[in-house]
């Protein structure tokens, strides 16, 4: 199940990658919501994800902030 919801927030997050705001609320609660070792996953994810993606690069993963 655990990796169900990885990969359910990915594609969450992909789909709301056209507006930073809401892609950076969804971010939020994911790091809210999931295990460490699901955000290490998330953290490479999200690298890779935002590197080509110039509306994204303010966006920022960080499990410190909350």
């Amino acid at each position: 199940m655990s990796n169900t919801m990885i990969n359910r927030t990915k594609l969450t997050l992909e789909k709301l990658s056209f507006d930073p705001a809401l892609f950076s609320r969804e971010l939020v609660k994911a790091i809210k919501f999931l295990l460490v070792n699901e955000l290490e996953e998330l953290a490479v994810w999200f690298v890779n994800f935002t590197k080509e993606r110039p509306e994204l690069r303010n966006v920022k993963f960080s499990a410190n902030e909350l």
